[in-house]
């Protein structure tokens, strides 16, 4: 599973937050960073990603409360700084079953000589749990034409993933923005980060 962690607007109170909580985390839970954004001020992240199989991490999905006077603003009156954890199933990459591809032989439409017109030559290759197809018209050979139709065909399933991922992080983004104040799973207080 992923599990983001995210400052919100990223105040540098609530970035140093995180910091800390990174660190309480180390120990206590099995995980693998994979991303972290950096704040403006030392010692602190604006959103953190980690991979994780720990169960552990579904208990701390939701808000968390660090209760302290500001180490940047030493005469500001807030106190509460929230930010929050969130889960995201990770998405499983296609895996191309071929034999479910299925190829259709074709003439070619364009002009050339006599070969091309007389022979169906060209290729279109058709995975049909996705509903997506490729074509090839450029070798003479209809065996060649099958395995550039199926490279095509692996490349347009690379390029949906893709565009189903950045989908995904900018989603994240946006939830990441929104934070739910009032009920903290987690309360740490002080400028040491001690749990409640």
């Amino acid at each position: 599973m992923l599990i983001q962690i995210s400052s919100g607007n990223g105040v540098d109170e609530v970035c140093r937050a995180l910091f800390h909580f990174l660190n309480w985390l180390e120990g206590k839970y099995t995980f693998n960073v994979l991303n972290l954004e950096y704040a403006r001020c030392e010692d602190g992240y604006k959103s953190i990603l980690l991979e994780s199989k720990d169960e552990k991490f579904l208990a701390l999905e939701g808000t968390h409360l660090w209760r302290c006077q500001s180490p940047f603003r030493p005469k500001h009156k807030r106190k509460n700084w929230y930010f929050s954890l969130s889960i995201v199933e990770q998405q499983k990459s296609v895996e191309i079953d071929k034999s479910k591809v299925v190829y259709q032989t074709m003439k070619s439409p364009k002009k050339g000589g006599q070969h091309v017109n007389t022979t169906s030559s060209g290729v279109r290759a058709i995975y049909e749990p996705l509903g997506i197809e490729a074509i090839s018209y450029d070798e003479r050979s209809q065996y060649r034409n099958k395995k550039i139709a199926l490279e095509r065909l692996i490349q347009k399933i690379d390029i949906m993933e893709y565009k189903q991922e950045n989908s995904k992080k900018n989603e994240r983004w946006r939830e990441g923005k929104l934070l739910e104040r009032g009920k903290s799973i987690l309360v740490f207080e002080g400028i040491n980060f001690n749990r409640k």
